[in-house]
């Protein structure tokens, strides 16, 4: 296998569709106007379509994933993707999988089988995890 040298990424603005080596990112201050917040969506091309309506649910799921995510990389088994790096600090784990388990218990009435066993696997097994990190 030949040696090859990275030369790291190429800049592609695609605008214009030049490609711009190395390129910095553009450092001047950009005036956006007054804030439109309150005002009437455009119909433009270019508007985002609106967000999806959320139930308590889907809100509550939401709340499941992150606090089961937090509760596994403060157990020290999943690295942390803001580092990289891979810390333990049990009282932030107790605290996520305790507030994790009341939502579960909040959203049980609300979900089917397969995603109600799901969501006891998942509070069990990070329940596990923490007595078995506890006793180290």
């Amino acid at each position: 296998m030949p040696d090859t040298e990275e030369t790291g990424f190429t800049f592609v603005d695609k605008r214009g569709g030049a490609d711009i080596p190395d390129a910095d990112p553009p450092t001047t201050e950009v005036d956006l106007g007054p804030d439109d917040s309150d005002a009437a969506p455009d119909d433009d091309d270019d508007a985002m379509p609106p967000h999806p309506k959320l139930g308590a649910r889907d809100r509550m799921l939401m709340c499941l994933d992150i606090l089961g995510q937090g509760a596994w990389i403060a157990l020290g088994l999943h690295a942390d993707p803001a580092t990289n790096e891979v810390t333990e600090n049990l009282v932030e784990a107790k605290a996520m999988i305790d507030s994790l388990a009341a939502v579960a218990t909040a959203v049980e009435p609300l979900v089917d089988g397969p995603l109600k066993r799901e969501i006891r696997n998942l509070v069990t097994d990070l329940r596990a995890n923490y007595v078995r990190r506890a006793a180290q």
